[in-house]
């Protein structure tokens, strides 16, 4: 959940605020700034877990917008929170975007400019991977270091013009996050995108990573005990205006993992890890799904990749559609309460 001030909460629960969204762009080498905030027309902005984006409608009748190409922002969401004690405009800001494409709209009495947008992940998508390793194939591996630390230096050698990625230090360690050191090989077949590297280190713990501003990301382990980072009420502020709850049986619904392949790849010691949820099975039938993990050699580390797999599909039994007034706060991977009180939960 991202931070604000009490002025701009109070500004955010009020039904009467006048809204305010910040469009600050800023060249690739720093020199050149626009704030073109009150030129703002439309704008459609999707955060998603490997993907964000945006779509900016900028009104241009004075054809005072030039070439934005390359240019970035970090949107900000707010309201005036002059009434509240606050500052005119206060807002908070989300992870960095990219200007990739631009459009003039010109048609009888006006003239737009469309901006296209994209975020974190794909431009770590659209880069080589050759950190390790030797030209031209640059195929390395990792080894004897934490998942979070390979993370971490992947992150800071990824070469972005003047710009430099960064890992926010481990706030809530899922027991593998710090702890396991996998055998990464990299480039196996080039060239690997620092993403998809990245996804694959993910894959392996039950936590997730979260983009913020400023190219920083931070590693989060969302779990079933944690409480409720922001709550959302049918009859007080904060109002929801609907809100529609999905349950959805788990399939797969039992893993088994493969690991221990030895050093001649021969698997005479196999190593077998199992994790299931029952309720599923017991709801359907059992749908097993086969892993191999080659390079892990131990029962501890092939358990706890099992249980990571399975922790990820259970994160997806409950799912839900939201719409309230825009809440600044709210980040990916926070946990929302709903309570309506028709309903009393």
């Amino acid at each position: 959940m991202r931070s604000i001030s009490s002025a701009l909460q109070s500004a955010q629960e009020s039904t009467s605020s006048t809204p305010y969204v910040w469009i600050f762009l800023t060249s690739a080498d720093g020199g050149t700034q626009y704030n073109y905030s009150d030129r703002l027309i439309q704008l459609e902005h999707t955060e998603e877990p490997y993907n964000d984006s945006a779509t900016i409608i900028l009104y241009d009748n004075d054809g005072g917008i030039g070439d934005l190409l390359g240019y970035w922002l970090q949107i900000g969401y707010g309201y005036n929170c002059t009434p509240y004690g606050g500052g005119a405009q206060e807002y908070s800001e989300t992870p960095r975007l990219w200007v990739k494409a631009q459009h003039t709209i010109s048609r009888e009495g006006d003239l737009f400019m469309v901006l296209f947008c994209e975020g974190m992940w794909t431009a770590l998508q659209e880069l080589d991977l050759i950190t390790k390793g030797e030209p031209p194939a640059f195929r390395g591996v990792y080894e004897d270091i934490s998942v979070y630390d390979i993370i971490e230096d992947i992150l800071a050698s990824v070469e972005f013009g003047d710009d430099a990625f960064s890992l926010e230090a481990l706030a809530t360690d899922d027991g593998i996050m710090d702890t396991f050191k996998p055998k990464l090989w990299l480039n196996e077949s080039p060239f690997e995108p620092p993403a998809e590297v990245l996804y694959r280190l993910i894959a392996m713990t039950k936590s997730y990573l979260r983009a913020k501003p400023d190219l920083a990301f931070e590693v989060i382990y969302p779990q079933e005990a944690d409480s409720a980072d922001e709550i959302y009420y049918s009859n007080k502020p904060y109002y929801f205006y609907e809100y529609r709850e999905i349950t959805n049986t788990n399939v797969p619904n039992k893993i088994v993992v493969y690991a221990n392949a030895g050093q001649d790849e021969e698997w005479s010691s196999i190593i077998t890890a199992e994790s299931e949820d029952a309720v599923s099975i017991a709801q359907y039938h059992t749908v097993t799904a086969h892993h191999i993990a080659a390079d892990i050699d131990n029962q501890t580390d092939a358990d706890n990749r099992a249980s990571a797999i399975m922790s990820k599909i259970r994160g997806e039994t409950l799912a839900g559609r939201l719409i309230i007034p825009h809440d600044c706060r709210v980040e990916l991977y926070d946990k929302v309460a709903v309570y309506d009180a028709r309903k009393e939960a």
